[in-house]
C-alpha cells in the first residue's frame, strides 16, 4: 500500500520566544506551546526580547507589533539580522492587519490576530516549524545528492535509473563497494518518490549483533529478555509510511532472515516476545558491498530472501571506473569543506588535481571527500597543493595492536588516510580492542568506526 500523497513532515519540538506586553497573551502562549513539547521563553518588551534572542538561539519568535518601547517591525528587522535568524510570526490586533502584511513583506513568516484560540496558535506554530523542517531536509538532501554528480556513463545510467524507480514502491537492492554512495542513492529514491515527507530510516545491519539487531528492527515487549523493562518500538514501525534502508544487508544473521522475509511478504512485524503481529507500510531498500548471489551459493544467505530483495538492482560504480569525475567531485568537496571551515574559498592546484586523479581511492567517494576536507582544514593558504594531502608520520611505538612492528618509519611520507588507519589501530590497542571506548576517544560513533575498520581492512 502506498503512502498518502498529502502526508507531510511532522512539526518537531522547537525553542520559542514570545515577545508581548500583555501578561495574558504571554501566559496563554507559554501554557499552550509548552504542553505540545516546545521550550518557551517570554519577554514583555522589544528590548528584552532582542536581548534574549541575541544570547540564545530560538527556532521561532512570536512578536507583538505594538510594544511599549520598540515597534514590532523594528524588532523583526533586528531579529532577521542575527547570525542564525529565527522564524518570526507577528501578533497583531485586527486594526493592525495591514501592518502585519507589511511585516511579512519584510521577512515575517506569518501573523496571528488577537484574540486567537489555543488551536489557532498551535496550528500557526506547527505550520511554521514544519515548513522549516522541510526546507532544512530539502537543503540537506540537495547537498548530499550533489555527491552523485559526474559525467561518466555509469553515473548517467545511475541517475536515469533513480528517476525511473523513485516513483515505484518496489523493493530495491543497491550494490557497490564501500564509500560509493549507496545510502545517497537510497535517499534519492525516497525523496524523489511518493513517500517524500515521511520517515527515511537507515539501519546498519552490520553494526549490531543478532539479538540487539532483532530488537532494533522489530521492537520488543516488556519482559522479553533481561533488561527489557518497557515496550520498545522497532525501526520498521518507526519507518511506517516511509522508507527503511537495510544497509549491509549481507551481514544480516541467518536466524533473522526469515523474519525479514515475513515483512516483505506479509507487511507484518512481530516484536521480540510479542504474540500479535503489527502491520507496517514501508518501502524496503537494501544495500550491500557483498556478492549476495555468491553468499546464497555458500549457504550464508537465504535464496528466497535474495529474490525478494532483488526486485530491482542498482549498481553504483566505484570511483576508479569514473576517474574523469574525480576533478568535479574534488572541486565540489573543496567548496563544501571551505564553507564548513569558515574560509572564503579553496582552489586545488593543477598538480594536486593530477595527484588526486592518479590515486586508487579504495574507499571511493567517501575517502576522497574525507581527504579533501582534512586538506582544507589543515591548508595554510587558499590553494591545495600535493603536500596538503601528504604528511610525515610522527615517531611511533614499536609495536601495533597485534604486536607487529609499526609499518611506518618516522621520516616516511604517507597519506592522511594511512595516518588515520594507524591512529585507529593505536587507539584500539590502548582500549584493548573495546570498540565502544575507542569510538568515544576518536569522536565518532560505533557505526562509523565499523565502516572505517572495513575500509582500512582492520580485523
Amino acid at each position: 500500500m502506498s503512502a498518502s500523497s498529502n502526508a507531510s513532515v511532522r512539526a518537531r519540538a522547537g525553542t520559542i520566544l514570545i515577545i508581548d506586553d500583555e501578561r495574558g497573551i504571554r501566559a496563554l502562549c507559554r501554557d499552550v506551546l509548552s504542553r505540545t513539547g516546545h521550550r518557551v521563553e517570554v519577554a514583555e518588551t522589544g528590548s528584552s526580547g532582542l536581548a534574549r534572542a541575541s544570547s540564545d538561539r530560538f527556532d521561532l519568535v512570536f512578536c507583538d507589533i505594538n510594544l511599549p518601547d520598540i515597534d514590532g517591525l523594528s524588532v523583526l528587522s533586528r531579529l532577521l539580522q542575527l547570525d542564525v535568524p529565527p522564524t518570526v510570526i507577528l501578533i497583531t490586533a485586527f486594526p493592525s492587519v495591514e501592518t502585519a502584511v507589511r511585516g511579512m513583506k519584510l521577512g515575517a513568516r506569518d501573523y496571528v490576530t488577537k484574540p486567537f484560540t489555543p488551536d489557532e496558535l498551535r496550528m500557526v506554530c506547527d505550520r511554521a516549524l514544519t515548513e522549516d523542517a522541510m526546507r532544512g531536509e530539502n537543503a540537506e538532501l540537495r547537498r548530499e545528492l550533489a555527491n552523485l554528480i559526474g559525467r561518466a556513463p555509469g553515473m548517467e545510467d545511475l541517475r536515469a535509473t533513480i528517476a525511473k524507480v523513485a516513483g515505484s514502491d518496489a523493493t530495491v537492492l543497491i550494490s557497490g563497494e564501500s564509500g560509493t554512495g549507496k545510502e545517497l542513492v537510497a535517499r534519492a529514491l525516497h525523496y524523489e518518490g511518493q513517500r517524500v515527507g515521511l520517515p527515511f530510516v537507515p539501519v546498519n545491519c552490520g553494526a549490531l549483533v543478532g539479538s540487539l539487531l532483532e530488537s532494533e528492527l522489530f521492537g520488543h515487549v516488556r519482559g522479553a529478555f533481561s533488561g527489557a523493562d518497557q515496550d520498545k518500538q522497532g525501526l520498521f514501525v518507526a519507518a511506517s509510511g516511509g522508507t527503511i534502508l537495510l544497509d549491509e544487508i549481507g551481514e544480516l544473521p541467518l536466524e533473522l532472515q526469515p523474519k525479514l522475509l515475513r515483512v516483505l511478504q506479509d507487511g507484518e512485524v512481530k516484536p521480540v516476545g510479542g504474540v500479535e503481529p503489527i502491520r507496517v507500510d514501508v518501502r524496503v531498500i537494501a544495500a550491500t558491498n557483498r556478492d549476495l548471489a555468491q553468499a546464497v551459493q555458500k549457504g550464508h544467505f537465504r535464496e528466497d530472501l535474495y529474490y525478494r530483495l532483488n526486485v530491482i538492482t542498482i549498481a553504483v560504480p566505484p570511483l576508479r571506473d569514473r576517474r574523469d569525475d574525480i576533478a568535479l567531485l574534488a572541486g565540489h568537496f573543496a567548496e563544501i569543506a571551505a564553507r564548513r571551515a569558515g574560509r572564503a574559498s579553496m582552489q586545488i592546484s593543477a598538480e594536486a588535481m593530477d595527484w588526486l586523479t592518479r590515486q586508487s581511492w579504495p574507499g571511493n567517494v567517501r575517502q576522497l571527500e574525507n581527504a579533501i576536507e582534512r586538506a582544507v582544514v589543515l591548508a595554510a593558504g587558499p590553494r591545495l597543493e600535493v603536500a596538503d594531502f601528504e604528511t610525515r608520520a610522527v615517531p611511533a611505538p614499536s609495536a601495533g595492536p597485534s604486536g607487529e612492528d609499526d609499518p611506518v618509519g618516522p621520516d616516511e611520507l604517507i597519506s592522511l588516510d594511512e595516518v588515520e588507519r594507524i591512529h585507529i589501530l593505536r587507539v584500539l590497542r590502548a582500549c584493548s580492542g573495546q570498540k565502544t571506548k575507542a569510538s568515544a576517544i576518536l569522536g565518532i560513533n560505533r557505526t562509523t568506526l565499523w565502516k572505517k575498520l572495513r575500509l582500512y581492512g582492520i580485523e
